[in-house]
Formats: structure tokens, sequence, C-alpha cells
């Protein structure tokens, strides 16, 4: 049936939504779907009682109609928002997205936070992924500032994702970030390698939380997680001040197991000048580095430093002579970016 059709139709399929087989009823339902809109505006009374319906797959259906609308929030919220108290978890979670769905979604702010403490885990990361993602900034900020409390209890929720959740949500404002930084932190010691992953990445949404947080990231850099390693790395590098401050740590993972740590601290030591500086020899062995992104890695630092080419240039000249024509390539290339170590 076209969408024509329907509107032609509509009253009498919207009749239909009163049949006692419910096979009827979510058939009419799915056939009001086609012409969202145009149906809402003129039998929205009608569609909206289908959600009190005593069949959960009635109440679930009608509100996937209305969630076709992009309309349907900012006509009829206050229906939607009262089925966030249903019985049924599944139309709890529909509920929710319906109102995720909608740019209005944070008009109903409070509600959705008070589903932080829903039962269900699917309920409770539902309502975090629409208080993350939605696209009205301005009052996204207000609805976090107001209600960042109820966002950081969930951090000790029991379940992963719901931790995981919180953390993101926080990291949308970076003064949350910095105004519940020791909360954040304390996530770094989470069971859950994922948590103290999105812990990392909060904190680097805040630079000044990064400097003020600085030993409990450096801490990070022995976790015995690859990927935890590598975030704190990245975390550090949001901070100049951090990275000038934590530097001997930084240089103590070029010699980490994993490549993409080593890769990542080169990278983050650009920040630093006078580290490469200092630290030249230990660089310039990077380009011996077996592994192509290393090397890379480290001739990307030392063009950033002709000073610590030139005060290591025979150790870089020596390297001509190495018996990987990739090392010697690398040790050409450095040597280039300071003509007077050539001379």
């Amino acid at each position: 049936i076209s969408p024509a059709a329907i509107l032609r139709d509509g009253a009498e399929i919207v009749q239909l939504l009163e049949h006692s087989n419910i096979s009827v009823s979510l058939a009419a339902l799915e056939l009001l779907r086609r012409s969202p809109d145009a149906v809402l505006q003129q039998h929205g009374a009608e569609i909206i009682q289908r959600l009190q319906h005593h069949d959960r797959s009635v109440r679930e259906a009608a509100l996937g109609l209305l969630r076709t609308s992009p309309n349907a929030v900012s006509l009829h919220g206050a229906a939607i928002v009262s089925k966030l108290d249903d019985p049924e978890v599944a139309v709890r979670q529909t509920a929710l997205t319906t109102l995720g769905e909608s740019p209005d979604a944070l008009q109903h702010g409070a509600a959705i936070v008070n589903k932080l403490d829903d039962s269900a885990v699917v309920v409770r990361h539902a309502a975090l992924r629409i208080l993350g993602e939605s696209s009205d900034a301005a009052m996204q900020r207000i609805v976090l500032k107001k209600h960042s409390p109820a966002i950081v209890h969930k951090l000790d929720d029991p379940e992963v994702v719901v931790r995981e959740a919180a953390l993101t949500v926080l990291g949308k404002s970076p003064d949350s970030v910095l105004q519940h930084g020791v909360a954040i932190v304390s996530k770094l010691d989470d069971p859950a390698v994922s948590v103290r992953q999105a812990a990392l990445t909060t904190l680097e949404k805040s630079p000044d939380a990064v400097l003020q947080h600085g030993a409990a990231i450096v801490s990070k850099l022995d976790d015995p997680a690859v990927a935890v390693r590598q975030a704190a790395l990245t975390t550090l590098g949001k901070s100049r001040g951090a990275v000038l401050q934590h530097c001997a740590a930084i240089i103590s993972k070029l010699d980490d197991s994993a490549v993409v740590v080593q890769r990542a601290a080169l990278m983050i030591l650009r920040k630093s000048p006078a580290a490469t500086l200092q630290h030249g020899a230990v660089i310039i062995r990077r380009l011996e580095h077996q592994d192509t992104r290393v090397r890379e890695a480290a001739l990307a630092l030392l063009r950033v430093s002709p000073d610590a080419v030139l005060q290591h240039s025979t150790a870089i000249v020596h390297l001509l002579a190495h018996s990987d024509e990739a090392v010697r390539q690398a040790a050409l290339a450095v040597l280039m970016i300071s003509p007077a170590a050539i001379l």
C-alpha cells in the first residue's frame, strides 16, 4: 500500500488498532509507519492510546511508529516519556531509543537521567548513550552540568558497558572531566581493560586534567595491557606540560615490548625538543629498529630537532655503513635535516 493510499484510508486503518486480534493491530501499526508524519498529525491520539495497550508487542510497535517521525517527541514527548517506567524492559528501551533519535531528546533530560538507575543494563546503557550522543550541544552542556553527579555515580556500575558509557559521557564536557578528575582517575585501576582505556580517553579531553593527574596516568605506562599503555602515552601527549614533567617515564617506553607503544612514545616526544636533545642517542638507536613504523617515528621526531642531529652526528654517520639498506636510508635522511652535521 502506498503512502497516498494510507493517507486516503487512514481512518479505516486506524480503526483496526482496536481490533481484538493483536496481529491485526500490529499489522495496522506497520502500515501506518509508511506515512508517519501525516498519520500522527491526523490520528496521533489514537496511536498514543496504543502505548497503554495490555500487550507489550503493541506498545513497542506504537513506539516504533512514533520513532519514524522526527516530530513525535515534540508533539507527544510526555506520552513517550511515560513509557520509560513501563514494566517491560524492551518497552523502556524502545522508549529511550525513540527519544534519543530526536533532536529534542534532552528537553526530557531529567527523565532520561532517572533511567541511569534502571534495573536493566540495556536501559541504563541506552540512557547514557542518549546523553552522550545528543546533537544539541548547548542543551547537552546544560544537562551534563546539572546531572554530572548522577553520571559519575555510574562509574561504579557493576556492568562494564555502563562504566564505559559513563566515562564517554563525561568526556563530552572538559569542565566535567576537570571537576570529576579524581573519580575518573579511580577508573584507571578498573579490572576491565576497556574501562581503563576509556578513563584515559576521557581524561585527554581536558589538558588541565592530564597535567593535574599526570602521575596517575604515568602509572598506566606499566599496565599489563598494551592498549592501556598506548592510551596512557596518547593521553600524556595532550598536555605539553605533562610531557615535560614526565619525560623520563616516556623515554623508558622506547624499550617497551610492544611496537605500538614504542612508536607512541616517539610521537609524543615531539612536544619536547629539549627531551629529544637530551636523549638523542637513545632516539637515534631507534633508526636501527627492525620495524619500519618505529624507524619512521624516530625520523619524524629528529626532523623537529636539528640540534639533536648535529649533537649526535657521529653516531648517525656510523649508521651509513649499516648492513640494512633501510637503516642506511633513514640515517641519510636524518643527516639531511642538518647540513652542518654532514660537514
